[in-house]
This record gives structure tokens, C-alpha cells and sequence, in this order.
């Protein structure tokens, strides 16, 4: 049964070779805390918009901050992805985003909203000139 609006474990960005294509030839842009790379492609290079989170190990020495800052960022992206979305499926295109936390400390939820919120709103510009 799926879910009405949780992420898919098909949302997640898994590909070497896509996650290496961000890094090497995608775009990207600083919002607090987040550096965002992204990639827009075609509908014939792939089959849905994928997204991935790092939060580093030199920053975050105890996994337990590092999970909860995926945690809260996922929560954030998938509370503000619909419409980015939507308009991404309508002009028939698909973008691969990651979400690279660059923050020393641990951030809470309504500052990690706030970026999503500037981060979709970039996107959601982004992807209207394409």
C-alpha cells in the first residue's frame, strides 16, 4: 500500500551514476544550512525526481545528529515538495536535487522549514525557465 504523502523508497537518489552527474555537471546554490545541488533532466533520461541528503561525518561526529538532521530534513522536503513537483510534471521534466547539510550545529525543524520553504521557491524557478 503507498502512501498518500510519504517519500517512496523509489523518491531516494541511489544511482552512482546520477549522483556523480549532479556533482560533476548539475548546478547548485546556498540556502542556510543547505548547499543544494541539482540536476534537471529530461523525461527520456529518467523516470521520476530523485533527492538525496549528506550531512557530514567531520561535523556531526555521533550518528544520532547526523540521522535526525536527515530526519528532519526529509520531513521538510516532503512536507513542501508537491508543488515543485506538479510543475515539474506538467512541463514534462524530472530533477535530481541533494541536499548537503553545512551547518556545525544541529539546526531544529522551523529553521530546516524556512530553508525548504527558499529552496523550493528557487527550484520552483528554476524548473519554470526551463
Amino acid at each position: 500500500m503507498l502512501k498518500n504523502n510519504g517519500l517512496n523508497k523509489s523518491d531516494k537518489l541511489k544511482s552512482i551514476v546520477r549522483i556523480e552527474n549532479i556533482f560533476d555537471e548539475g548546478k547548485s546554490f546556498w540556502v542556510f544550512p543547505f548547499s543544494v545541488c541539482y540536476t534537471i533532466n529530461s523525461k527520456y533520461d529518467t523516470d521520476k525526481s530523485k533527492m538525496m541528503i549528506s550531512v557530514s561525518k567531520h561535523y556531526f561526529k555521533h550518528a544520532v545528529d547526523r540521522n535526525r538532521l536527515k530526519r528532519l530534513t526529509r520531513e521538510a522536503f516532503r512536507l513542501k515538495r508537491q508543488n515543485i513537483i506538479q510543475l515539474a510534471n506538467s512541463k514534462g521534466i524530472f530533477f535530481s536535487i541533494a541536499f548537503i547539510y553545512k551547518c556545525r550545529q544541529v539546526c531544529d525543524f522551523n529553521t530546516i522549514s524556512k530553508a525548504m520553504d527558499e529552496i523550493m521557491n528557487r527550484m520552483g524557478e528554476i524548473i519554470s525557465l526551463s
